[in-house]
């Protein structure tokens, strides 16, 4: 409950804001927690190199790591360039989605690691061919807390709705 339930509310709470940039928090949640997942698989298989933690996930290289990692700030950067978000301008938007990258990063590696612990490959047969429903959620998870911490400082800086 705990591990699913906050992450939750906190994606519930972003998306029913009064106002219409609710939205958009909510967007960028998934633009960012999406764009570093997916780039960082490309970049990790297309360039390789060095293993980022072989002991829990033997398949994420450093390479995957900076790829998602770019990706994310560039997605934060796009969403609030594109979006009304108040005043999360394109710059401090970059830094948003940078830190939500590294909150989904961190969240693939910790949901590898529990799995690990346990001596379970695979969390779920739900989605065939992949590591279980939580696999595909387990970076958002991370990522919300940190989109959702950027918005409670926006709003108590009073830097837009």
């Amino acid at each position: 409950v705990l591990y699913l339930g906050w992450p939750c509310v906190l994606l519930i709470w972003l998306r029913d804001l009064n106002d219409a940039q609710g939205l958009y928090w909510t967007v960028l949640v998934f633009a960012v927690a999406w764009a570093s997942d997916i780039l960082a698989y490309l970049v990790g298989s297309a360039v390789g190199g060095p293993k980022l933690w072989p002991r829990f996930s033997p398949n994420k290289t450093w390479s995957g790591f900076i790829g998602g990692l770019l990706a994310g700030m560039i997605a934060g950067a796009a969403m609030a360039g594109w979006l009304e978000m108040g005043r999360l301008n394109v710059f401090w938007g970059g830094v948003l989605g940078l830190a939500a990258a590294l909150a989904t990063m961190a969240g693939d590696l910790w949901e590898s690691a529990l799995k690990r612990r346990f001596g379970v490959k695979d969390a779920g047969n739900i989605i065939p061919g992949h590591g279980g429903l939580l696999d595909r959620v387990d970076g958002l998870m991370f990522a919300v807390v940190v989109v959702a911490a950027g918005r409670v400082i926006v709003l108590m800086l009073g830097q837009g709705a």
